[in-house]
């Protein structure tokens, strides 16, 4: 979601001396596998908008409490709301983690943490557990991890695509791609979505020697994907889904993430997040209470998390995390956040200020 959820912070905030632009997070629906940090973006191209194309052809076939403890082991209760500050992992709960080292960009796999830090080693956090997996390029502000049921994917210091399984530790590397700054972007199931300056790929790691092609542009790159229902970017201010042979456009602005079951979708509109019914077109506006929202993870298949400011434009934004119902709207109380910059969500991506 760089270029795009990053872009649209720093739209509201380029005029701060904010250190970093660092947000705050959410993972995961009880007992459900967390989802993963999928909004890809499109490298090296000016994000002021979008073109969204919600296609339901397969590819492949593939379908803070201040004063809490800080705990070595496992978390008993993880929270939906968590995020990071230097090497401590923080939930909404109070609960806290202690990692080994600072967190660069991280994502929940499971009852896992995989993050990257500052120096490119891949860190695997299990079950009270820490080792390193594997290295990883530093992608600024593009997507460095994403991750899917029990994978995660990122492009090592060979610049070949990895996909490892935190229940085996499996690790698959994938073939050499035709074009410079390849990046990761996206991931569904076992199928690897990636992009580089001459295009856009699927890699599925049953055959790690080859990859299939999506395409030319390197603006179409993958958002995100659900069942084989792909999100594509390009230049524009549209959102189109295109599902059964038919058409349906929505305004929208730089992000957009499936649901589970990619019947909703997240989008933000004139600094309000709403939600799009994918089959209907109707559109619920996030009843968030802030000046600025955007729903940018799924919690669930109808409830999600939600980022909001407040004093947008001034010298003291307020941020919180905050979980909306996609059907009605509502929105909890939530978390407020850190100060920007100094805390990481756990989407994959680093932000940091320019």
């Amino acid at each position: 979601m760089t270029g795009l959820l990053t872009d649209l912070m720093r739209e509201r905030a380029d005029h701060l001396d904010a250190p970093e632009l660092d947000l705050a997070a959410i993972t995961r629906d009880g007992d459900r596998v967390v989802r993963r940090r999928r909004t890809a973006v499109v490298g090296g191209v000016a994000a002021a908008s979008v073109l969204v194309v919600v296609a339901g052809a397969a590819v492949l076939g593939g379908r803070a409490s201040d004063d809490a403890v800080v705990a070595a082991g496992p978390v008993a209760e993880l929270d939906q709301l968590s995020w990071t500050t230097g090497r401590v992992l923080h939930t909404g709960s109070g609960a806290t983690v202690a990692l080994d080292t600072d967190v660069r960009a991280w994502v929940w796999v499971g009852d896992s943490v995989v993050y990257t830090d500052p120096s490119g080693r891949v860190h695997l956090w299990q079950g009270g557990m820490e080792r390193i997996i594997g290295s990883a390029v530093a992608e600024g502000d593009l997507a460095e991890l994403v991750t899917d049921a029990t994978f995660v994917a990122w492009v090592d210091a060979d610049r070949r695509l990895v996909r490892y399984d935190v229940t085996d530790g499996t690790l698959v590397r994938g073939p050499s791609m035709p074009g410079s700054r390849l990046r990761a972007t996206a991931i569904d199931g076992a199928t690897v979505y990636a992009a580089d300056s001459e295009g856009v790929y699927a890699w599925q790691p049953s055959d790690p020697d080859a990859y299939r092609a999506l395409g030319t542009d390197p603006r179409a790159v993958v958002l995100d994907a659900e069942n084989g229902t792909l999100v594509r970017t390009a230049p524009g201010r549209t959102v189109v889904f295109e599902r059964d042979g038919d058409t349906l456009l929505v305004a929208a602005r730089e992000f957009a993430e499936l649901s589970p079951d990619a019947r909703l979708l997240s989008v933000e509109d004139d600094d309000a997040g709403l939600v799009v019914d994918t089959a209907s077109g109707v559109e619920v506006s996030l009843d968030t209470g802030h000046e600025w929202a955007i729903g940018y993870r799924w919690m669930d298949a109808t409830t999600v998390a939600t980022l909001a400011f407040d004093g947008v434009g001034g010298e003291d934004m307020d941020g919180w995390l905050l979980a909306c119902d996609a059907v009605t709207g509502a929105c909890s109380r939530g978390e407020q956040l850190p100060a920007l910059g100094g805390f990481q969500l756990p989407i994959g991506i680093h932000f940091a200020a320019d």
